[in-house]
């Protein structure tokens, strides 16, 4: 079973989601908002291109870091459709509609 975690980016009012996927064979995906899947040799390159393009582990942010990046941790959560990502008719297609949202504006 492949191992999952999310990543989380702001660009002006919007907030944009990747999931990046730890394979067994060591290999990893990402699955961006834009729908795109990106291979990677290992985890490591994964992360540093998700870095790279200024995202951040969603399990490491903290409320201070919600603020800043523009949310309320506690009104977001990673996207999620109930159905085993690797499933043969996949989850994609449901995961994208939730991977993009429109941040409220700040006061």
């Amino acid at each position: 079973m492949a191992n999952e975690s999310w990543y989380v980016v702001t660009f002006a009012e919007m907030l944009h989601w990747a999931r990046l996927t730890l394979n067994e064979d060591g290999t990893a995906e990402v699955l961006s908002a834009s729908g795109e899947v990106e291979r990677f040799g290992d985890e490591h390159a994964a992360q540093a291109a998700l870095f790279d393009a200024e995202y951040r582990a969603f399990d490491g942010i903290d409320d201070d870091d919600a603020e800043m990046m523009g949310f309320d941790l506690d009104s977001v959560a990673p996207p999620h459709t109930g159905v085993d990502h690797d499933a043969e008719d996949g989850d994609d297609d449901d995961l994208l509609e939730q991977m993009t949202m429109k941040l409220p504006p700040r006061q």
